[in-house]
């Protein structure tokens, strides 16, 4: 059966938009040490509508663009450096990173865990084979707004990397409906043939 076409829904009101990017990044910006204390990790999503709607049919929206998309790579760095200036006090060792992912950005997250949890994120991404020449340059993203953010830290580019497990029926499914160029290797994992499949490129800081 002839897959539907995906139609994209035109975003009205882009002042209101880059308020709502500005104000959710001014209420993320503090880390709640309470809450990291009890569950070990935090993360923040990009919760701004209308990118955070689930998709309705074969409708969605574009992905932030233009000034929309430099102040959400704004507010990941606002939301990370005040969060690494609280974990510094902590005096513990932690994981912080920003997941800035290349095709779909408004997946992007900030995420940090601390004791058991610092090397939970260890297996979810993997560098790709070969690092492009001009780094984070080479992004979608890198304009000469988005500079002076995306320029302040060293970027390694990674696939953020899913294990299916061939011996599941559900697994099976979504393999089937996941385009093969994202194939990467077959592993045995725990005795089972699992399917290393990319889900998408993302930039992690070095």
């Amino acid at each position: 059966m002839e897959k539907q076409k995906i139609r994209y829904r035109k975003i009205r009101g882009i002042n209101r938009r880059k308020r709502a990017i500005e104000q959710w990044g001014d209420n993320r910006k503090s880390l709640d040490i309470e809450l990291l204390n009890q569950e070990k990790r935090d993360y923040v999503k990009f919760r701004v509508q209308p990118w955070s709607r689930l998709p309705l049919g074969n409708t969605i929206y574009p992905e932030p663009t233009g000034d929309c998309e430099y102040m959400l790579i704004k507010n990941l760095q606002k939301i990370y450096q005040s969060w690494k200036g609280s974990l510094e006090d902590m005096q513990t060792p932690y994981y912080l990173q920003i997941w800035l992912y290349e095709e779909y950005i408004s997946r992007s997250q900030v995420v940090c865990a601390i004791e058991d949890y610092k090397d939970f994120y260890q297996n979810t991404f993997e560098p790709v084979d070969e690092q492009p020449n001009d780094s984070i340059q080479s992004s979608i993203h890198y304009n000469e707004t988005t500079a002076k953010y995306l320029d302040a830290f060293k970027w390694t580019l990674n696939r953020h990397i899913q294990a299916y497990d061939m011996t599941d029926d559900y697994d099976i499914e979504i393999l089937q409906e996941t385009d093969p160029s994202k194939n990467i290797r077959t592993e045995v994992i725990e005795g089972r043939e699992h399917q290393i499949v990319e889900i998408n490129k993302v930039w992690l800081i070095s």
